[in-house]
């Protein structure tokens, strides 16, 4: 009975997940539900904040800004240019939030997930599928960058495909597979610059995976990607300097390169203390992984490891390139720009996985997928990525209890990054109807991030609406609400966001009118 029992089950299990193509779409669906919830509700970071800027403008704006701008003469961001490209006319048609914004990364880790259960498929079969699937959804750098309005997860996406047109060579490739294979290889490099490193690996593994003419193909294929790109390549190096703040940057390239890499626990480059815990998750996982690969390697005694090999390379040239040149010439790496090596560090799991056939093996496994969803679980705080960045504060209060005709104002910061002007740029519609005081006419794009425009005397404003929106980093007096003050506006609605462990950089949103209305605070 029991065994009958276990044989429907598979059965069952066989008829949702079939060993096809309908079976690569349905893990692929798993993963987009997976990442649909915190592409809903987690609060927009910085980086997010200059797509959502950039792509709301015309593209002609856009071409002006990778070209030339007043505060870079070479113009900046053009390495982006691609991605915003394509979100600028996916938001042409769904508008401009948060979760319109990260659409194209969560969709991007769907499809990569059922890529790289087709190559799992086609290499193994059944549990290959199973495992290849799991492991690229489950990764934390896919859950990470599906999150995120940034082109992490397309290039990812892109370089998964790359990598299934190299596995379906090893059987006779029709002309629309090589032509298809050179599309993956330009779309993944076009949408993150450091996708050449695995790509580059890529080719040096077919030469061990592929047998006769296929290898040369493959070699072509990237050679031909190559010189179609040299243009975007040229412009993208000469702005290369734009990076260079990272170089000032405190942190361990072993952990950089190693840990966060892959089992990202999506943090800002300096944590907080809020954030050592999902840290020493990640480190305690990369630490796992290490021993899990150890001992499937010295249990196998070399049989069964011609496929983590081959994985191995791309992930071994694109860290130690990075590493070589970080130590060298350009310490201007994150951790991200390996997000398009997502796909072998998870194929180099997945074979791990498949040849962990011994209890301490299992072990490992299950605590590799204990740590895994751990962090998506910190993923979804709705501050994870900086504990300063609190992009969604004002938006959701002036959602909820603002009204058409309401004003709204954004206390002035005298840099050029960091103005919570952020928080109406990543959702303009939580303010539809109401007055940009300040900037009633959109300023021009000079700059990646939306930023302040000059202080205004608000009382030289004509018409004042009878209730305000004053949004600001709480760093010390406001200097609209101040003013709002001296023309006998109250605070009508206060709500702030306490960091315990920066308490100097909280966010505030307040209204201030000329009613009656009673003074309330919601702390967050």
């Amino acid at each position: 009975m029991a065994e009958a029992g276990s044989t429907q089950r598979g059965r069952g299990w066989r008829r949702v997940v079939p060993l096809n193509v309908r079976g690569d779409i349905v893990l692929g669906l798993v993963v987009v539900v997976l990442t649909l919830v915190g592409a809903a509700h987690v609060s927009p970071w910085l980086d997010e904040a200059a797509t959502a800027n950039i792509v709301s403008y015309p593209t002609w704006d856009m071409t002006q800004l990778w070209t030339a701008s007043r505060w870079w003469f070479k113009g900046v961001d053009v390495a982006l240019a691609p991605y915003y490209l394509v979100v600028h006319q996916w938001v042409r048609l769904v508008g401009i939030s948060p979760l319109t914004l990260r659409l194209p990364s969560v969709i991007a880790a769907g499809v990569g997930t059922a890529v790289m259960a087709a190559v799992g498929r086609r290499l193994v079969g059944r549990r290959g599928q199973l495992a290849y699937a799991t492991c690229y959804g489950l990764l934390p750098r896919t859950t990470a960058m599906a999150i995120e309005a940034r082109p992490y997860a397309l290039s990812s996406m892109f370089m998964a495909a790359a990598l299934l047109f190299v596995v379906m060579a090893r059987r006779k490739l029709a002309w629309w597979g090589w032509l298809l294979l050179v599309m993956s290889m330009v779309g993944a490099v076009a949408m993150q610059l450091y996708a050449a490193f695995p790509i580059a690996g890529l080719v040096v593994a077919s030469w061990f995976f592929l047998k006769g003419r296929a290898r040369w193909l493959v070699t072509i294929a990237a050679a031909f990607s190559a010189a179609i790109l040299s243009p975007f390549l040229w412009l993208s190096y000469q702005q290369i300097g734009q990076s260079s703040w990272l170089a000032d940057q405190k942190f361990s390239l072993a952990n950089r390169f190693l840990v966060e890499s892959w089992a990202t626990s999506r943090v800002n480059a300096a944590p907080t203390v809020t954030d050592l815990t999902p840290g020493r998750v990640a480190l305690a996982m990369a630490v796992i992984a290490g021993l899990l690969i150890v001992l499937v390697i010295v249990a196998s005694r070399g049989r069964g490891l011609a496929r983590l090999g081959i994985a191995s390379i791309p992930l071994v040239l694109s860290v130690g390139t990075m590493w070589i040149l970080a130590l060298t010439s350009m310490p201007v790496f994150a951790s991200r720009y390996l997000s398009s090596a997502a796909p072998f560090f998870a194929m180099v799991l997945a074979e791990a996985v498949l040849l962990a056939r011994w209890r301490a093996a299992k072990v490992l496994v299950v605590l590799l997928a204990v740590g895994a969803l751990v962090l998506y679980g910190f993923q979804q705080r709705p501050f994870s990525k900086s504990p300063i960045d609190d992009y969604g504060l004002m938006p959701s209060v002036v959602r909820q209890h603002g009204r058409a005709g309401d004003g709204y104002l954004v206390d002035p910061l005298d840099g050029l990054i960091g103005s919570y002007r952020a928080a109406i740029v990543t959702d303009p519609g939580a303010y539809k109807g109401m007055a940009d005081l300040a900037a009633p006419e959109r300023l021009p794009l000079d700059y990646p991030w939306a930023h302040d425009p000059p202080a205004v005397d608000l009382a030289t404003l004509p018409n004042l609406p009878n209730r305000i929106w004053v949004g600001a980093w709480n760093q010390g007096g406001s200097l609209y609400g101040e003013q709002l003050a001296a023309l006998g506006y109250h605070v009508g609605y206060s709500s702030v966001v306490l960091r315990r462990a920066t308490p100097s950089s909280y966010g505030s949103v307040r209204s201030m009118g000329r009613g009656n209305e009673e003074p309330r605070i919601r702390a967050l």
